[in-house]
């Protein structure tokens, strides 16, 4: 007997509420910052009353780690099955998008700043997520050594911290609107510098 679709039909409602709620929370923390956006802001925002919100998300601090979780779901998703030379031109794809979409840029670049505080919600979550990031860039120099491509003398967990520093300074500068050189193309050459087979695609502007 065949299974009826109903089950289905409210999985894809919920899944789809909660993109909604999602999506109202990261144009809210954008707009007010973190500390400054109230849940009833949110719930507002997405056309839905307070409890239909809470019933998703019950805290604000849930709301803003799935905020960021969506935004590293994308970007790890596209890294996948790679390695060495060819992660490090999927970072500069994602370099690439994360410049033409500023609303995201900024709001990431407020949540890092406020939650250097060991008190803010996302303050695990954020420590977290440098520490992965910096374990698979640091792999990827390493799996790029291994093969041949790194420059002889470059340290590959020294290159990951430059690296994760001159994407969060680049990306701050971008925001402001100074310099003259998009952050891609930087990136760019400051990965071209640390390897033997340049890295290829994306090439800024």
């Amino acid at each position: 007997m065949p299974r009826s679709p109903g089950p289905r039909g409210e999985y894809a409602k919920t899944a789809k509420r909660r993109q909604e709620i999602v999506a109202a929370a990261f144009d809210v923390f954008a707009r007010h910052g973190y500390p400054n956006s109230t849940m009833s802001q949110i719930a507002k925002r997405a056309g839905m009353t307070m409890p239909g919100v809470t019933h998703h998300f019950p805290t604000k601090s849930a709301l803003v780690e799935a905020v960021l979780r969506e935004r590293d779901l994308d970007s790890q998703s596209h890294l996948e099955g790679r390695r060495g030379l060819s992660v490090l031109q999927g970072l500069m794809e994602n370099a690439d998008r994360d410049e033409h979409e500023d609303g995201l840029t900024q709001l990431f670049t407020i949540l890092a700043a406020e939650g250097t505080g060991k008190d803010h919600p996302a303050h695990a979550y954020l420590r977290h997520r440098y520490e992965l990031i910096l374990s698979a860039v640091q792999r990827a120099f390493e799996e790029a050594q291994a093969d041949g491509d790194l420059v002889s003398g470059v340290v590959p967990a020294e290159a990951a911290q430059v690296y994760a520093a001159l994407s969060d300074g680049l990306q701050l500068q971008h925001l402001y609107g100074v310099g003259q050189v998009s952050q891609t193309a930087l990136m760019r050459r400051f990965l071209d510098g640390m390897l033997v087979t340049p890295v290829e695609g994306v090439t800024g502007s």
